[in-house]
């Protein structure tokens, strides 16, 4: 595996456990900025993601199937934002109780 894929994995576990420890705050701007860190990057990996995959579905499969596959991916990228508010809000709860 490259070395910058690494670095940028670690970079996001790191910025996972950060925003998990902010969590515990009740400062909306830091609950905000974390969902917002969270969600950009994992967008981001996404994105590397779908790039490899919808090409090597394009021309192993067809363009029918890469047309569902990219339907997916869309749905996958739609529900991110939506993911990580609720995993920040049940973190949030959870160790405030």
């Amino acid at each position: 595996m490259d070395v910058g894929i690494q670095v940028l994995v670690l970079m996001w576990i790191v910025l996972v456990v950060v925003a998990l420890q902010w969590g515990r705050t009740t400062n909306r701007g830091v609950s905000l900025a974390a969902w917002l860190g969270l969600t950009v990057v994992t967008w981001w990996f996404e994105l590397i993601f779908a790039f490899f995959a919808l090409n090597s579905i394009l021309f192993a499969l067809g363009r029918e199937v890469a047309l569902v596959v990219a339907i997916a991916i869309l749905i996958l990228l739609a529900a991110t934002p939506v993911a990580w508010a609720y995993a920040l809000r049940y973190w949030h709860r959870h160790r405030s109780a």
